[in-house]
């Protein structure tokens, strides 16, 4: 039965991804003598075997083969994604990632838990992030690339410590801000004032973090390039929170439309139905703003991306990508979570599908050697902390 709606839904998917798609395709291969898409192999079913076996054996060893899981997971996707009929590999050691799972689980107790402790603790704990912080984050992105190749080439991540150090150190003080306040035993509005500030300063850090990773990550010996794109972060937040709120409203009145015919049910249907449109108004205004970011998001950062003379771009489309997952959260639901790998897979498929290369020439014979192993305590410290550092 899964079976089934995945086929009939990627159907769908396939004609709404070729009606966004093959305008734009034309238009950059009449100003390119090269033009490539990257494509995606890997279908739904496969995944889904591997993310049942995954997920039981997880459960069975009480989390301790998620790394494995983990591994497995990023060198699947890896090794079906495709440039030029030549696949991605990756090449993490599951070992390495449960040790680094450990410490950063530590790192994360220590820091939700210590300004329960004292104030002294919850201090401590933030001076060692704003210390270990940025290590972590650069040990996380030469983990990252160095355990990822394409033609048996790895990449590479060569920013040096200090300036790591210099974007990142902004970062966890913009990021622990509120949670310093609150410890402190800020006042409310103190605590709203702050997280406000934050806000309006994580679009520079943002864009900063984007531009060190796709400035110091090389190929070989090449390295990409990434063009200032500040203004344009800040553009990208502000449009979004534009679209999340008239999202809101228009939701909302179709809710409040509901809410009216419930007007006549008795109270307990009055509030089991306020409470599923409630969580559905939520839901939805998430889903549309997130995709609108998400998308937008890839094509400002690959538009800004150059790896010599190669221009990358992306064709995503915001409501190709709303109207996907939409349809996809539903059959999430309708399946008790069973249709996730296809829905992961689908979203996969889309999402690294619209990502072009072009250029004067097809890719060079990119000259390098092998890089040495990373360790991947950062990679687990800031997946466990929840910041995406992903391209």
């Amino acid at each position: 039965m899964v079976e089934s709606i995945e086929s009939l839904t990627r159907d769908i998917d396939a004609r709404a991804y070729q009606e966004g798609h093959s305008s734009k395709s034309a238009e950059s291969a009449a100003r390119s003598a090269f033009h490539a898409h990257l494509t995606f192999t890997g279908t739904g079913p496969e995944y889904f075997r591997i993310w049942v076996v995954h997920a039981l054996l997880t459960v069975l060893s009480l989390g301790i083969y998620s790394a494995w899981a983990k591994a497995r997971k990023a060198r699947w996707f890896a090794q079906h994604t495709q440039l030029l009929g030549d696949s991605f590999d990756y090449h993490g050691r599951p070992r390495r990632i449960l040790l680094g799972r450990l410490i950063a689980l530590a790192l994360l107790i220590a820091y939700s838990r210590s300004f329960e402790w004292s104030r002294t603790a919850g201090l401590t704990v933030i001076g060692l992030l704003v210390v270990l912080g940025p290590a972590l984050y650069g040990a996380a992105q030469r983990f990252r690339m160095t355990n990822t190749s394409w033609r048996g080439l790895r990449f590479s991540f060569d920013a040096p410590l200090r300036t790591v150090y210099a974007v990142c150190i902004p970062v966890v003080l913009v990021w622990t801000a509120g949670t310093v306040w609150s410890g402190l035993n800020g006042s409310p509005k103190g605590v709203w004032a702050v997280t406000a500030l934050s806000g309006l300063a994580w679009p520079f850090v943002h864009a900063s973090l984007k531009s060190l990773q796709h400035s110091r990550t090389r190929f070989g010996e090449q390295r990409f390039a990434f063009r200032p794109a500040m203004g344009a972060f800040y553009a990208l937040y502000a449009r979004t929170v534009g679209v999340g709120f008239a999202a809101l409203l228009l939701l909302g009145a179709g809710a409040g439309a509901v809410r009216e015919l419930l007007s006549q049910a008795s109270p307990a249907n009055q509030f089991i139905g306020g409470v599923i449109i409630g969580i559905t108004l939520i839901g939805l205004t998430y889903v549309i703003a997130g995709c609108y970011f998400l998308a937008r998001l890839q094509r400002l950062v690959w538009s800004h991306t150059t790896l010599g003379h190669l221009q990358f771009g992306s064709t995503i489309e915001a409501s190709v990508l709303v109207g996907l997952v939409a349809r996809r959260l539903l059959l999430v639901v309708v399946t008790a979570g069973l249709y996730w790998p296809f829905a992961a897979v689908a979203i996969a498929r889309y999402r690294v599908q619209s990502i072009t290369v072009e250029g004067d020439g097809p890719p060079p014979e990119f000259a390098g050697k092998m890089q040495a192993s990373a360790t991947a305590v950062g990679d687990a410290a800031f997946d466990l902390f929840g910041l995406d550092l992903g391209w």
